[in-house]
């Protein structure tokens, strides 16, 4: 039976760059729980290489976790993917890094890029840089996604960098969205407002967390879903049934 899940689609660990060594797969999951999150999506710049941990410790813990990655496209637009499964999800990194400039980190500079395993013991460091752009456009990056069984979201896309409308000004026609995302700093209603020609997405507010903080709040949608699940995601954000889509 269907019931109202709240649901955060959009959180860093450690991996990327930007984000603070705190967010561990068990310190991510349990704030999760303790926020009353019934699904979320580990989405890394430009890899998965630790959603694989989350996941199993959303497992032990009986969280619902799906691998996901936020990628940087040739303009500067963030485009996150969300997938049913690591195998589809790891596919779908092997072939974007065959775009990402083999550039190296320089943790002094960017930030270390931490490898966690399911214990939250570091077991290593990424050593390409993750903040940076592929060598494939908007659509390329969208139509990737699809082909590997997942859902492309418009990151934040009220922000002023890093985003469609601060890139783009625009959807392009080639790209196919199954909804946008907003942050915490604009309303519902105030993107509605705001951005009218967005209005015919499903919107998500996530809270693009880098830190244990970012997670706490009650900014993030309420979604009427059969089960906590990619399935039962993909089926809401298909349906074109706004009513199933709530903040409180």
């Amino acid at each position: 039976m269907a019931d109202w899940k709240q649901v955060d689609l959009h959180i860093h660990t450690a991996v990327s760059p930007c984000a603070d060594e705190e967010m561990t797969p068990w310190n991510i999951v349990r704030m999760a729980q303790l926020e009353g999150l019934k699904l979320i999506a580990v989405t890394d710049h430009n890899t998965i290489a630790n959603a694989w941990a989350v996941i199993e410790v959303g497992e032990e813990l009986g969280l619902t976790v799906l691998p996901g990655i936020e990628v940087q496209t040739r303009e500067e637009v963030h485009l996150l993917g969300i997938f049913p499964t690591l195998e589809q999800a790891s596919a779908f990194q092997e072939l974007i890094w065959d775009h990402l400039p083999d550039k190296p980190n320089h943790p002094e500079i960017f930030g270390e890029q931490i490898l966690y395993d399911s214990s939250d013991r570091p077991i290593g460091m990424e050593g390409r840089l993750l903040l940076q752009s592929l060598l494939l456009g908007v659509e390329e990056v969208g139509a990737a996604i699809a082909a590997h069984g997942g859902l492309t979201i418009a990151a934040h896309v009220n922000r002023r960098s890093y985003s469609l409308i601060s890139q783009l000004a625009m959807v392009p026609e080639g790209l196919r969205l199954d909804a946008v995302e907003i942050d915490r700093s604009l309303s519902y209603q105030g993107f509605i407002n705001e951005y009218e020609e967005l209005s015919c997405y499903p919107i998500l507010c996530s809270s693009d967390a880098h830190r244990l903080t970012d997670l706490v709040g009650s900014f993030r949608p309420w979604l009427l879903l059969d089960e906590a699940s990619f399935a039962a995601l993909k089926e809401l954000l298909l349906s074109d049934d706004c009513s199933r889509i709530q903040y409180r």
